[in-house]
């Protein structure tokens, strides 16, 4: 039988981890942006709620559909042991591409290859 003090420690580690848990795969991306910064490359921008031990790898395109450029950028650990403390992280990337893109489809992935956050935004003309 469980006792009371366990019970009562194993709730209070719930109640702190379960909102990280229940996380959902497809949390938007704050404050999404995209611009060109040339005729070949387009800068995209983000925050992301994530591990204070992570950092974004390099990004890699898919293909344009539609006018619309598939983004994929990985974290990687920034150490073999971390602690959950959770920190605002901000990305800037520069992906390649052509005038025939409109708009970026961006997946952030966690250092184990689950989706963090998704975001969708038009590529601005600056």
């Amino acid at each position: 039988m469980i006792s009371s003090r366990t019970l009562i420690s194993l709730l209070a580690s719930l109640s702190v981890a379960g909102p990280a848990l229940a996380q959902d795969n497809g949390t938007a991306l704050d404050d999404l942006d995209a611009e060109w910064m040339n005729d070949t490359q387009i800068r995209i921008e983000f925050d992301y709620q994530g591990g204070a031990c992570e950092k974004p790898g390099p990004a890699e395109t898919g293909a344009v559909v539609d006018g619309a450029l598939a983004v994929t950028i990985p974290t990687e650990a920034t150490s073999d042991v971390c602690t959950l403390q959770m920190s605002r992280n901000e990305v800037e990337v520069a992906v390649p591409a052509d005038r025939s893109v409109k708009q970026v489809e961006v997946t952030l992935l966690a250092p184990d290859g689950g989706v963090i956050g998704t975001g969708t935004t038009a590529v601005d003309f600056d």
